[in-house]
């Protein structure tokens, strides 16, 4: 392909990995935006409800890094179009049934499929963009993730109160199987990658080397931490502004989506400003700092906190806990040669998750233990 051709497509490329992500995304927060259905119709507890939203994440922490692996040796579009699949068939075949175990079961399976549109979606930007247009790409694809949410939250709640939590599903499902299907019509892997037989990929790089470079070490440490802050504040923003400020929770809801905002304005603005100044370093630090002065604010607010400021603050946190992603991705790529791009995200998206799960937890643990959140946020 010529390099004006190649120029022109890389756009092409941005449009169909976001919108795999979006598919991707409204089916894995699809169980959160259902909650009240699945319980009523199915007599679930929440504690089930719980399980079934974990389940349909948890399942990337086993398939990350052994897809990474097999897209960085057999290229990124054949496996992202079947993990896609497979995650939607699963989830239609879930509409199907009504025991919670086998649910969970499938919900598990399908979450081990998304693992394939991460790392894939991320080398795809990685391979088509260069070192200046890349950040704001990555993170133009990572808003792929909060505008999934978006979707489910709007859209989801009125099919199911309607036609019931199978048809919402089955929208979602879809959806993921409508932008898996442009993606497989479209997306072209580059000539130098493409799939000619072993011989025409690169040599393989040893995951051991690359989990020893101090590059691949320092941003996978900073996503651990800041994949806690993120699951922290996004399960817990809404409900500590409603015990603690004294929200109502449409009020407090409302706040959750100014959050959201935030982490949209971050993942592409962050990724801009490291392109303008050509060094990620320097804004991935910012981004932390900033993510640190808002938990610490978050920690004193009150009933007497003013409205306009708990928005600023909720959308700081979002523009900071929320929209770091893309440029820890970016940075990820650039720490790797491009042929293993795919194995270190898939080896440092598998120890950042980790960092959700256990953080989120000892988050509400605190405020069980202190009765407030303060301590919550200082931690």
């Amino acid at each position: 392909m010529k390099l004006s051709g190649v120029s022109s497509y890389r756009w092409t490329i941005l449009l169909l990995a976001t919108l795999v992500q979006v598919g991707v995304s409204i089916l894995q927060q699809a169980p959160a935006a259902l909650g009240p259905v699945p319980i009523r119709d199915l007599d679930l507890s929440r504690a089930q409800i719980g399980l079934l939203s974990s389940a349909i994440w948890g399942g990337m922490l086993l398939g990350m890094l052994p897809v990474g692996l097999l897209i960085d040796r057999h290229g990124e579009r054949r496996l992202i179009v079947a993990g896609v699949t497979a995650m939607a068939l699963l989830v239609l075949w879930a509409t199907q049934l009504r025991a919670f175990v086998l649910l969970l079961i499938l919900f598990l399976l399908a979450s081990i499929g998304a693992a394939s549109s991460a790392p894939g979606g991320s080398k795809a930007i990685a391979a088509w963009f260069p070192s200046s247009r890349r950040g704001g790409a990555m993170g133009i694809r990572q808003t792929g993730v909060t505008i999934g949410g978006l979707a489910a939250a709007f859209l989801l709640p009125p099919v199911a109160v309607r036609f019931g939590w199978e048809a919402a599903l089955g929208l979602g499902a879809g959806v993921a199987l409508l932008t898996v299907l442009l993606f497989a019509l479209f997306y072209r892997e580059l000539p130098e990658v493409v799939d000619e037989g072993a011989d025409s990929y690169p040599p393989r790089v040893p995951l051991r080397s690359i989990v020893r470079e101090r590059g691949f070490l320092a941003t996978t440490g900073y996503a651990f931490v800041l994949m806690g802050v993120q699951g922290s504040a996004a399960s817990y923003l809404a409900l500590s502004l409603h015990e603690e400020v004294g929200l109502s929770v449409v009020a407090a809801g409302a706040f959750l989506a100014v959050f959201q905002v935030g982490g949209i304005a971050g993942r592409i603005g962050w990724g801009v400003v490291s392109d303008k100044i050509g060094r990620r370093g320097p804004v991935m630090l910012l981004v932390g700092l900033v993510a640190m002065g808002s938990c610490l604010a978050m920690a004193s607010v009150g009933e007497r906190t003013v409205i306009p400021l708990v928005a600023a603050l909720a959308f700081l946190l979002g523009l900071s806990a929320m929209g770091w992603n893309g440029i820890y991705l970016t940075r990820l790529s650039e720490s790797v040669p491009m042929h293993a791009a795919a194995t270190a995200m898939g080896a440092s998206l598998t120890i950042a998750f980790v960092g959700m799960f256990l953080t989120s937890p000892l988050f509400g643990l605190a405020a069980d233990l202190t009765g407030s959140y303060g301590a919550s946020w200082l931690g």
